[in-house]
């Protein structure tokens, strides 16, 4: 069996530099799939950009944190701060989760409000995901695999990163603390790996079999992507990125990830990154090659 990899840039729609460098990673670079924020500044100019990019996938990056809400503000009021955005605070977030404070039928409106913004857009996308992985709670799941079901979309992202260890190779000073930080959120999410794949093998959702980029999320360097690309089983992996070129929009952005998106679009188009891939015979592949599989993916990456 063949290596392939879908290398999926997310936060589409976020600002128009995330858009231009989304845009350039996949002309001239790996990535083969994106994911679209509903919500996002930028949304129209990144539906307009897609013209130009017939061949990238399309999913949906369901946004909860951060942001105004697509569906009408009073029909998802739990989710909504004092200020009427969604809170860009994930600590916050999991704290009302936990005390069950968010609605689940309000997440649902949301969520069925922004990919219902994506199909009048014209786009059929090819996946879900979600910003900042909350679609790995279990209350969160099951929203998503309710909408999922309900407009025919067959795939989502499962976020449980194999923990095998990666070479700090190629980090910045001061970045080693940050990747700790990573591996740790990426450890925290293994409670919920196995009821996660269960609950995708119930509702026959496909998902790629392995995840990578968690621990490495704003550290992706040539180097670091090399070494995943050694390390790709057999069969079909994600690789998370987040590549941008700056604007003032993205300098303004309430997100860690700034100046880190622009050197991760330079790895995403570095020579040595694509001479790897050739190297190791891997084939670049989208979320819709999952739709040509015979029997959903959900198999152990976890471990």
């Amino acid at each position: 069996m063949r290596r392939r990899l879908i290398v999926n840039a997310d936060d589409f729609g976020m600002c128009v530099g995330v858009n231009t460098g989304i845009l350039r990673a996949h002309q001239t670079g790996i990535v083969t799939s994106t994911t679209l924020m509903a919500n996002g500044l930028a949304f129209d100019d990144a539906v307009a950009r897609l013209r130009d990019a017939p061949r990238l996938g399309v999913g949906i990056h369901l946004v909860l944190l951060g942001g105004q809400p697509v569906a009408p503000p009073s029909d998802v009021r739990s989710l909504l701060g004092p200020d009427g955005t969604l809170p860009n605070d994930f600590g916050l977030f999991l704290r009302r989760l936990l005390r069950r404070e968010l609605r689940p039928a309000e997440i649902e409106i949301e969520f069925r409000a922004q990919v219902e913004k994506v199909l009048a857009a014209g786009l059929q996308p090819t996946h879900l995901d979600s910003h900042k992985h909350t679609h790995a709670h279990p209350q969160v799941l099951d929203v998503m695999l309710r909408v999922a079901e309900s407009y025919g979309i067959r795939s989502v992202r499962q976020p449980h990163e194999r923990l095998t260890f990666a070479p700090l190779a190629g980090l910045r000073p001061g970045q080693t603390l940050t990747f700790i930080k990573q591996k740790a959120s990426t450890l925290a999410l293994t409670r919920y790996a196995a009821d996660f794949r269960a609950r995708l093998r119930a509702a026959s959702v496909r998902t790629p079999d392995a995840f990578f980029g968690f621990a490495h999320t704003g550290l992706l360097n040539p180097a670091l992507i090399c070494y995943i690309l050694r390390l790709l089983p057999i069969g079909t992996s994600e690789l998370m990125c987040h590549p941008s070129e700056m604007d003032d929009t993205l300098r303004h952005y309430p997100t860690r990830l700034k100046a880190s998106r622009v050197r991760e679009l330079a790895a995403l188009t570095d020579a040595r990154v694509r001479a790897e891939i050739t190297r190791q015979n891997i084939q670049l592949v989208s979320f819709a090659h999952l739709d040509h599989c015979d029997e959903p993916r959900t198999t152990d990456h976890a471990r």
